[in-house]
């Protein structure tokens, strides 16, 4: 990953001039960015994809998908690595208006501010956050760390004896021998 951070400008965009369109009108945004970005405390790099910014009479329908990775360590061998996913991005960002005169909380609410633009940084944080596997592995044959010494399996095999097993699968044990 890229050490340095960029601004979160990237991710600000000025949708006014669809605002001033009909329903119906629809621009793509492209993103290939290979550095990093801070979605508060959630890192992304590479951002690559496409959305979609489609005018509706409430305001703004965000949709697309973005292939993003994102600094993880691996359950198993506790590695840090990369982790590249799809985040899926499907959002309605309303105008004031509409939100003061629907019942919409203005406080939950994704807002268009009063210049034009929408900011996708808090939507990107939640959907990457959610789109990542809860049991992430380095590569799926991943051996794991040594439970008595701690020594990473995949780098080589480590001195404990494996003889302190349970007693009770001593039977278990046997049929494997055999």
């Amino acid at each position: 990953m890229n050490p340095t951070l960029s601004s979160n400008r990237l991710l600000r965009l000025n949708v006014g001039f669809l605002l001033s369109q009909g329903a119906g009108t629809t621009r793509d945004v492209v993103f290939n960015y290979p550095g990093t970005l801070k979605a508060g405390d959630f890192l992304i790099s590479g951002l690559d994809g496409t959305i979609k910014l489609t005018r509706t009479p409430q305001g703004i329908l965000v949709q697309g998908n973005l292939l993003v990775q994102t600094p993880v360590e691996c359950v198993r061998c506790l590695t840090p690595f990369d982790l590249l996913y799809e985040v899926s991005l499907e959002e309605l960002f309303v105008t004031g208006v509409y939100a003061q005169a629907s019942d919409l909380n203005e406080e939950t609410a994704l807002l268009i501010s009063e210049g034009g633009f929408i900011d996708l940084t808090p939507i990107l944080r939640e959907e990457g956050i959610l789109a990542i596997p809860m049991q992430v592995l380095c590569a799926l044959d991943c051996k794991g760390l040594c439970a008595t010494c701690g020594q990473d399996l995949n780098q080589g095999t480590c001195n404990c004896h494996s003889e302190n097993l349970d007693p009770r699968w001593a039977a278990l044990r046997a049929l494997l021998e055999d």
